[in-house]
């Protein structure tokens, strides 16, 4: 049987019934222009833990390369 977790573990609040070494929370939303990808992590080491936030945006229409970021240039909106 699968145990689904509702929250991270916390070495004082909510510790683990195991040796855990890592959560992950992964969240995908879905923005005007593509998706953006949220992630939490919680690493645990001895009597601590470390938290870490990334997010980063996953475009989902591509791009002619002169008019993209990558050349320094905003995208020209139509009209």
């Amino acid at each position: 049987m699968t145990t689904h977790h509702v929250s991270l573990y916390h070495p004082e609040t909510n510790p683990p019934e195991g040796t855990v070494l890592k959560q992950e929370l992964v969240t995908y939303q879905q923005t005007g222009s593509g998706l953006k990808i949220t992630k939490l992590e919680r690493s645990f080491r001895f009597d601590y833990h470390l938290d870490s936030y990334t997010s980063a945006p996953l475009p989902l229409r591509s791009l002619p390369e002169s008019e993209g970021l990558l050349w320094g240039a905003i995208p020209k909106q139509e009209d």
